[in-house]
């Protein structure tokens, strides 16, 4: 070691610098990172519970590549019914963006709570299914309010280890599967029924037929393991092997296969209901650019891979068949052109209180069975 004219040690000087050179470069890094936090917008989203990212629930498919390219944080609020999506718009709790089924987006609208939209930012718009491009759901006045994201029918599900395929939503009155069946806890319950019995109009039931769905629910409840909430308890249902047949919104047949349970989703011969799921943006967000580039970037063909693979839905943009798997696409019947037309698109319901006077019903004997 070196003695300097001074006293010092010249290997003394030259740690002091390093350390003094490597405090500075963290205090910079630091600072930076407290000046990047502060610029860094938040998009809040709020929709269907199914949308979430399977690792964090609280971000949106998809999430992690816009926010990179864009420097904005996605903020998600997983719902699991309309009346919920309804209420948290209603609310105008600064939510930025809406995930909405079909049969509510005229709700949001005729509510004054969204915004049309400017296509000519969405620039994935034209190569959309064209089934879900300027339909009567989402346009009012000659302007475009939603953007369609996902669609499907809500199909029946099954355990292809222990039953074979069903043809008919009847199956779910099978003594056969006493205490294993399951229902989403949702009006979608009646239209199931309603399909089982034989009517097609699911929306617009007379009191007769609705005391007919009414008798016809109560007989399933004694076959019902439980009602699921959301995503979140129907693949907990699954997953533990507590039910092996069920109406299901999206298909999860990939998720569950990883974990050791094989499920198929089929329409049965009286049909089913279905939905297309949009994009709305808020009326009274401030976030109007970044809000279209996330709804630009969610039905990119990548993403729409990516939701398929995560929920089972089909994608709106026809562009992502091109990154599907052959298997994917028979899965999802992408190769049939009419398959679309086979759903009874979820619809507005003139007499709702009296579904909800049924649903109530159905749900109060089923506690009782339960108490038994």
């Amino acid at each position: 070691m070196l003695i300097t004219r001074n006293g010092g040690c010249s290997s003394t000087n030259r740690s002091l610098k390093v350390l003094t050179l490597l405090v500075c470069g963290a205090t910079l890094l630091f600072l930076a990172a407290l000046v990047n936090a502060h610029e860094r917008k938040v998009l809040r989203v709020a929709g269907w519970d199914v949308y979430a990212d399977p690792e964090n629930k609280s971000k949106t498919i998809g999430y992690r590549s816009f926010e990179e390219k864009y420097n904005v944080s996605i903020e998600f609020e997983p719902l699991a019914n309309l009346d919920d999506i309804v209420d948290i718009a209603e609310s105008r709790d600064d939510y930025d963006v809406f995930i909405i089924s079909n049969e509510g987006i005229r709700i949001l609208h005729d509510m004054e709570l969204v915004a049309p939209l400017e296509l000519n930012r969405l620039t994935h718009y034209s190569s959309l299914h064209h089934r879900l491009r300027y339909t009567e759901w989402a346009s009012f006045d000659s302007k475009v309010y939603a953007v369609p994201w996902a669609w499907g029918p809500t199909g029946l599900l099954y355990d292809t280890d222990v039953m074979p395929e069903p043809d008919s939503w009847n199956v779910l009155w099978d003594e056969a599967y006493r205490g294993r069946v399951a229902l989403w806890d949702d009006v979608s319950m009646i239209w199931t029924a309603a399909l089982a019995l034989g009517y097609r109009n699911v929306y617009s039931l007379t009191r007769a037929q609705l005391a007919e769905v009414r008798t016809k629910l109560l007989e399933l409840n004694g076959n019902v393991h439980g009602y699921y909430q959301g995503e979140a308890d129907e693949l907990r249902f699954m997953t533990e092997g507590k039910v092996v047949a069920l109406n299901s919104w999206f298909d999860p047949s990939a998720r569950l296969r990883s974990n050791g349970r094989n499920y198929k989703m089929v329409i049965p011969r009286e049909g089913a209901v279905g939905m297309f799921d949009s994009y709305l943006i808020s009326a009274s967000t401030h976030h109007t650019e970044i809000a279209h580039q996330y709804i630009n970037h969610q039905i990119s063909p990548p993403i729409q891979q990516k939701l398929v693979r995560i929920t089972g839905l089909e994608p709106a943009n026809i562009e992502t068949l091109a990154l599907l798997t052959p298997d994917e696409i028979k899965a999802l019947h992408l190769d049939e052109s009419e398959y679309f037309n086979r759903m009874l698109l979820w619809d507005n319901m003139p007499r709702k209180h009296l579904y909800k006077e049924v649903l109530e019903d159905v749900r109060a004997h089923l506690e009782q069975l339960r108490m038994q």
